[in-house]
């Protein structure tokens, strides 16, 4: 057996370094920066070692990529059968799962887990998803108040059955289980369940073959909220549409609460019987879109905060810029970049993260155009983008004309005849014109110049 370098009297971050010392040789300098050096050794005893994560998203990437070489490190300073714990909850100690250093791997066990066996008073939440950490815009804010409202007031709210629809990645699971988690919170409802649409359907089916229908029912009819997402799939499944309207009919009536989430509206759910058409109505349908700019840029600094990760503001920009579609998206950009910067031993970089998106999306040489000039021009002089191309003379609105007229001739092959179409169906002279306006500004006014510097490296970030 190794013996122990250590005793249990010695202060938990002596421990660590030893520990992190062995790691520094035989792990990418990048890659021991980024997951390694924000991590702090809380506790150590003679049989446990409690380690603090920033965040889950370490935990799972150490634990997927480098299990082995820190439970090696750990075992040859601190010896065998040490239980390495770790605490992702700073301030709110929790310790969300362990492993034991060379322990022997448990017997294989089966990826189905049925909803059959539930005695727990509120099931398969996840404490991540909170009102706190879901980022509100235009996109989301009906959907995001009808929710909470549901969440708070349950008794007192009309809003039953909750629908809420849109595309994928968009926030529709996070939303739902705030509700669930927020409810709890407040004791409002004592049984909640969450669940997808495959699950429903899958405890359906086995509770028909094991001869347990009626455990089936009492399970799902004997809560106070339930949480179905993705009920699209239901689309062609009458058994299934059968079971669900009837689930709907016993905890609508005994004044329950019912939250579904699709990717489309009711009346778009093709292949759905009528009567459940008519249910999901009921109540309050509420759509969530796509995120704009504003909302984007804030989810992703909260998921970089969320998850220990350091981007600066160019980098932030740039990914907000290229990803609109959802947010599922922006994540997965986020993980390609650091798993580019940590297998790469790269630093985190405007141009890596050009490589990423490049990867990631398949996209070719990017080209601003002009519609996204004008925005930028809008945004930094603080007025709405379609005064740009409007007739108003107002000198704010002709400075921001200008000044995208300007930079329309500077980033684009545009002559400036189909420019000044593109201003509300000016001329080339007026094109002409404000080029020669903007150069006099750039080389006489020191805030003109500072301003279409900033709107140019925005511009910059922008292409890839």
């Amino acid at each position: 057996m190794t013996q122990p370098a250590f005793q249990s009297s010695e202060h938990p971050q002596m421990v660590w370094q030893k520990i992190s010392t062995i790691l520094q040789d035989i792990i990418p300098p990048q890659s021991y920066l980024t997951w390694f050096k924000p991590i702090e050794a809380l506790a150590y005893d003679q049989k446990t070692l409690t380690l603090r994560i920033p965040s889950q998203f370490c935990h799972d990437w150490i634990e997927s990529h480098y299990h082995d070489p820190l439970h090696q490190a750990v075992k040859d300073v601190l010896g065998e059968n040490i239980v390495v714990m770790y605490d992702i909850n700073p301030g709110k100690p929790q310790i969300i799962s362990e492993r034991i250093a060379y322990r022997e791997k448990s017997a294989p066990t089966s990826d189905y887990t049925s909803t059959l066996s539930i005695s727990a008073s509120y099931t398969h939440l996840n404490p991540r998803y909170r009102f706190s950490n879901f980022i509100e815009g235009d996109c989301n804010s009906f959907a995001r108040a009808a929710a909470l409202s549901l969440a708070e007031t349950p008794g007192k709210n009309p809003f039953n059955p909750l629908l809420i629809y849109g595309g994928s990645g968009l926030g529709k699971t996070h939303l739902m289980q705030a509700i669930g988690n927020r409810a709890v919170e407040l004791g409002r409802v004592k049984k909640v369940l969450y669940v997808t649409s495959e699950q429903f359907t899958s405890d359906f089916i086995k509770g028909i073959q094991d001869g347990k229908k009626d455990v089936f029912i009492k399970n799902y009819r004997n809560v106070d909220l339930l949480l179905l997402d993705d009920v699209q799939f239901f689309m062609t499944k009458e058994k299934t549409q059968e079971e669900f309207f009837h689930t709907f009919n016993s905890l609508h009536q005994v004044g329950k609460l019912l939250v579904f989430s699709s990717d489309r509206p009711p009346n778009e759910l093709n292949g759905f019987d009528k009567r459940l058409v008519s249910r999901l109505q009921w109540g309050l349908v509420a759509e969530v879109q796509k995120p704009e700019y504003e909302t984007r840029l804030a989810i992703l600094k909260n998921l970089s905060k969320e998850n220990g990760i350091d981007i600066s503001d160019d980098i932030a920009h740039f990914l907000s810029v290229h990803i609109s579609t959802n947010i599922r998206s922006l994540q997965s950009a986020l993980i390609q970049l650091l798993a580019q910067s940590s297998l790469m031993g790269r630093e985190i970089t405007l141009d890596l993260a050009r490589e990423a998106i490049k990867k990631q999306h398949n996209q070719p040489s990017y080209t601003i155009s002009v519609d996204q000039i004008q925005e930028m021009v809008a945004r930094e002089m603080d007025i709405p983008s379609d005064l740009i191309r409007s007739k108003t003379r107002k000198k704010e609105v002709v400075r921001a004309r200008h000044i995208a007229m300007y930079l329309t001739t500077e980033y684009t092959i545009l002559t400036q005849k189909t420019i000044g179409l593109h201003f509300g169906g000016r001329n080339h002279a007026t094109v002409i014109h404000a080029v020669k306006v903007v150069n006099e500004l750039i080389e006489n006014n020191v805030k003109v110049r500072e301003m279409i510097a900033k709107i140019r490296r925005d511009i910059d970030i922008a292409l890839i």
